[in-house]
This record gives C-alpha cells, sequence and structure tokens, in this order.
C-alpha cells in the first residue's frame, strides 16, 4: 500500500484528515414639538422606509479571502459550501477505497486524480480489496481562503472517524481493521475556476493536520 493510500485512511501511518451573522439596528425619533424634524434624507430621495439588505460579514483568519470570493461571485455561500465540502469528503475516501474513477474524475484536480488513480491500479494489479467507512464527520471548519489569478481557493480542515481495511486476494486481511474507529485530522484545499460556468469545485490536495 503506497503512501498517499495510507494518508487517506490510516490514523496509524499519520494522523488524518461561523460565519457570525451581525446585523445593524437603527431608529429615528420624531419630536413632539416644533421645530418639526426632517424627513430622513431616504425618504426625501423616494427610497422609502427599506434599507438595503446588509450582506453578513466573514470573520476569522480566512475574512479577507472569502470577502475576494464573495466578490467575485455574488452566489458564494461559505455555510453552502461547506455542505457540500462535507458531502464530496464522504465521497472521495469511500469511492476511492471502492475504487470508483468516473466518480473521482468528477471530484477531484487532475494531479490528484492521476496519483488515486495510480494507486487503484496498483491495488488491482495486487488482488488488494480496500473497504473504507466514514462513521461521522466531527469538524468541518475553513481556515484559509483566496482568490488570485481568477482561481478561488479554500483550505477546510476535517476531523472525522473512519473505518479502513485492505484484503489480499486470498481474503486475508494485509493492513487495517473494518471493526475499528480511527479519528483522523486532515487539510483538504478545494478549488475552482471564478470565471467558469461549472460551479463544482475539485479537491487540488490533502495535507495532514
Amino acid at each position: 500500500m503506497t503512501e498517499l493510500f495510507s494518508l487517506l485512511v490510516f490514523a496509524g501511518v499519520a494522523v488524518f484528515f461561523a460565519i457570525k451573522l451581525y446585523g445593524v439596528l437603527g431608529r429615528s425619533e420624531g419630536h413632539m414639538e416644533p421645530p418639526k424634524a426632517p424627513e430622513p434624507k431616504s425618504r426625501a430621495n423616494g427610497a422609502g422606509d427599506r434599507l438595503p439588505p446588509v450582506r453578513p460579514a466573514f470573520e476569522g483568519p480566512a475574512a479577507a479571502g472569502l470577502e475576494a470570493i464573495a466578490q467575485a461571485d455574488r452566489s458564494f455561500s461559505p455555510d453552502g459550501f461547506l455542505d457540500g465540502a462535507g458531502q464530496a469528503y464522504r465521497m472521495i475516501i469511500e469511492g476511492f477505497a471502492r475504487g470508483d474513477k468516473d466518480m473521482l474524475r468528477t471530484l477531484l484536480a487532475d494531479k490528484v486524480f492521476d496519483r488515486y488513480a495510480a494507486v487503484i491500479d496498483e491495488r488491482r494489479a495486487k488482488g488488494e480489496t480496500a473497504k473504507t467507512e466514514v462513521d461521522r464527520i466531527i469538524t468541518t471548519d475553513i481556515v484559509d481562503a483566496s482568490a488570485d489569478d481568477g482561481v478561488a481557493r479554500l483550505k477546510v480542515k476535517f476531523e472525522a472517524d473512519i473505518a479502513s481495511e485492505v484484503t489480499g486476494s486470498d481474503g486475508q486481511t494485509v493492513s487495517g481493521d473494518l471493526g475499528q474507529l480511527a479519528r483522523v485530522a486532515e487539510y483538504w484545499t478545494f478549488e475552482r475556476r471564478l470565471d467558469s460556468a461549472d460551479p463544482n469545485w475539485v479537491l487540488a490536495s490533502v495535507a495532514v493536520a
């Protein structure tokens, strides 16, 4: 089993893989006695009582990058992204174990897909079978964000409980134990081109947390 596969699924080899909303509240008070208070400027301009919607501010170490991404893509939502990233995390890990190249192709950047495909081919050549189950995803946090040269990147820290096992062609266990959960922590970096009509993000790199 190669180092890459061990990184993804075994804690024994290496330890794996709010936005706070705020609003502005204001009120104007009229005067009971003359002189009468002037109308607010917004009314004088015919804007009515409604204030323009305020987009939630971003906080934390990734705030500047999130703001840059949101400026380039008005539909971007960190919460929506994290929902999708959590689904992709599970699909990639379990799909890699199954050797599902077709599915992985849609979720991985080319350089990552090439490495994963090579491991899958090697495993098949040896007659080995891998099984991986993501029991639960404990944490998904955006720890870094950027938008440079038309490419948005989001670095997410995942913590999860995962069980994995590899068996040989004879059915004997080569490594791992599907009956034992391991706590894993990793940084996954997703990216997508901001000038593309495709809204999907792909996994560009994985690093041990």
